[in-house]
């Protein structure tokens, strides 16, 4: 089952045809990515929980990150993707955390 998984904040493929895939960083942007959730709200559940951001609402943080416009490339901080698998796809989110640590680019989404 090959996993692929481009970043939403540069577009750089993370990975390509492994088959698992897990916590890491993009290889264009440097952004960190953590999830794995089988459903939207799971990935960004786990995502928050591995950026210290556990404290944050789910679903307004979801909701946030669904309503952004990746159409600005790297000016973004943050973004959602899926990546693209056999069966079911698993939800992934991206932080650069080269300004403000993640957990503070998080909560920006929802200030």
């Amino acid at each position: 089952m090959p996993i692929t998984l481009d970043c939403p904040l540069c577009g750089t493929r993370v990975a390509d045809g492994v088959e698992r895939l897990g916590p890491g960083c993009c290889p264009g942007c440097a952004a960190r990515y953590e999830g794995d959730g089988e459903h939207p709200l799971d990935g960004v559940d786990a995502a928050l929980a591995a950026f210290g951001a556990g404290r944050l609402p789910t679903r307004e943080v979801a909701d946030a990150l669904f309503a952004l416009d990746l159409s600005h490339g790297e000016a973004n901080a943050v973004g959602v993707a899926s990546d693209r698998r056999d069966g079911f796809y698993r939800w992934w989110v991206f932080v650069r955390d080269d300004a403000a640590p993640p957990d503070e680019v998080l909560a920006a989404l929802i200030r």
